[in-house]
């Protein structure tokens, strides 16, 4: 009997498989190692660059014990194991391998919705194309062996090959940060607040530009930054110049958040927002987004920003299925975006990736494929379907809410009209308003409404319908002028109403934009008996 044939063992597959239902790809190995036996986990050979390889494409840190590994591998949706269920072998030769028993897939295959199988070197394949290729009715995908002995192959281009693993894992390649940052070196947008990316100036535009365009956010920043300059000049501004400051900009509690977040600053930092991605993330009104775009811009810190634009980038990018508003997606896409954020630079992608998404891979409409630095590695705009991401839920129909408005102008000496003081909680809180009444109003029930507010002399004109639509609600509106010649005190004070002039209502009193359509039907008369 030859010397090898003596040495060689029966051996069965010591290591269950590792695997779980979210697992979309499958790694198979031929059999493990004789240090991956003792250790009773694949790849336990300390020369083997496996780890090192997955690491290097996943742009993660290197795992070192098994519970680690473990992790690492559910982490990032990935299943290992091997070809072969038992076989003669000496040591950890494969070329000696004799008597193959394959191990039976279907365990994995029929719990997990494995997207590709790919195989660790050349005899892997080969025991693959062999014994389980017809069992499992799937194509594998050959990579280079990370094992030592595959010295052909430095990491370097060991991470290069498998970087193939990327798309059936729906991660985002590495490579595609500095891609992005070369488009946006010759394509950044020209913005007030970049200019000068201090983090109160980065600060105050971030929170401006939540659901609000650029173009119409530019000029209210330019006013603010002249009223309001510092945190301390927000810490100590009125609340109705703060809201008027505000006003047209919409969800006025940001405005609230604002100024209390700044008194916050005062009373802990000494007016300063801290270099801290939690500490800024602990102040009002700044949340996660927020808080990585001031860490980012202003500060340089390596932290993700990631708002509705990102997300919809994102979920191109990688063809993501679920529903863009599901907590478990929304921190999956985080983190692609934190896997390529180059860290040197974090500021200028995350604002690069803000302007991908408004300039080019538009909300609605076509997005403009043919100019996107990342168009060969969008897998959307492979299978042609941009348009179909991000996947959102049905809308909820809005309700609607039928308002007859009131512009009641006091037309003695200069005009003055009436103003009244929403509620403190509920839509528009605190914030001024023209009187308004619920239902569907005609000019005669209009009337009637006069005589209810005890009104006599006036003289009344239709002012057609309007419309305003907030995320859950729609206002639909029917405006009237009401020209008063005189109107008693008791009456202001019984109805909770405000006379205020042309000057204060456009100095001091912040009236929402859902009013707009007839803010610009007031009848300004100014010094009539002069």
């Amino acid at each position: 009997m030859k010397s090898d044939e003596k040495q060689r063992e029966m051996i069965l597959h010591p290591i269950p498989p590792l695997f779980d239902r979210e697992s979309r790809i499958l790694i198979l190995g031929s059999f493990p190692s004789v240090k991956s036996r003792e250790a009773a986990f694949f790849y336990g050979h300390p020369q083997n660059r496996f780890w090192k390889t997955l690491a290097g494409v996943l742009s993660e840190k290197v795992p070192e014990t098994i519970d680690e590994k473990k992790a690492f591998l559910h982490d990032n949706h990935i299943a290992v194991w091997d070809v072969i269920k038992s076989c003669e072998i000496i040591g950890s030769s494969d070329s000696s391998i004799r008597n193959v028993v394959p191990n039976d897939l279907s365990e994995i295959l029929n719990a997990a919705d494995i997207k590709a199988i790919f195989c660790n070197g050349a005899k892997s394949f080969g025991y693959y194309e062999k014994y389980l290729k017809k069992k499992t009715g799937k194509k594998a995908v050959k990579l280079p062996s990370t094992s030592p002995a595959n010295a052909a192959f430095s990491l370097e281009r060991l991470k290069n090959e498998w970087m193939i693993i990327c798309k059936p894992l729906k991660v985002a390649p590495p490579h595609l940060g500095n891609v992005l940052l070369g488009w946006y070196d010759y394509n950044a947008r020209i913005l007030p607040w970049r200019s000068e990316p201090t983090p109160y100036h980065v600060w105050i535009s971030e929170i401006m530009l939540q659901q609000t365009r650029v173009e119409a956010v530019k000029k209210y920043y330019e006013r603010w930054m002249e009223e309001l300059p510092n945190v301390k000049a927000l810490a100590e501004v009125s609340e109705e110049k703060l809201l008027k400051l505000w006003e047209g900009l919409g969800y006025y509690n940001r405005a609230r958040n604002l100024k209390e977040a700044a008194i916050t600053l005062m009373e802990k930092y000494d007016g300063e927002l801290p270099a801290d991605y939690n500490e800024l993330l602990s102040l009002k009104g700044i949340g996660e987004y927020t808080a990585g775009a001031i860490a980012s811009i202003a500060f340089g810190l390596p932290e993700p920003a990631v708002d509705g634009n990102v997300l919809r980038v994102f979920s191109r990018l990688l063809a993501e299925e679920g529903e863009i508003s599901k907590i478990p997606v929304k921190k999956a896409i985080a983190r692609e975006v934190r896997r390529i954020l180059p860290k040197d630079r974090a500021g200028d992608f995350n604002q690069a990736l803000m302007d991908l998404g408004a300039g080019i891979c538009l909300p609605n409409g076509s997005p403009h494929c043919e100019r996107c630095p990342w168009e060969a590695a969008c897998l959307a705009h492979k299978m042609e379907r941009e348009t179909e991401y991000p996947v959102k839920a049905p809308k909820k129909a809005r309700r609607k809410e039928q308002k007859a408005v009131f512009i009641l102008e006091l037309e003695n000496n200069n005009t003055k009209i009436i103003l009244h003081k929403r509620p403190d909680s509920g839509l528009l809180p605190d914030l001024w308003e023209f009187p308004n009444v619920e239902g569907i109003f005609t000019l005669q029930k209009a009337q009637e409404q006069m005589k209810e507010w005890k009104l006599t002399d006036y003289e009344i004109e239709a002012l057609g319908e309007g419309k305003h639509i907030f995320s859950h609600v729609e206002w639909q509106m029917t405006g009237y002028r009401v020209r008063l010649n005189a109107i008693a005190e008791d009456i202001i004070e019984r109805q909770e109403w405000k006379l205020v002039s042309r000057e204060e209502f456009e100095s001091g009193y912040a009236v929402p934009a859902a009013f707009d359509c007839y803010k610009k039907r007031i009848h300004w008369e100014e010094g009539k008996d002069s």
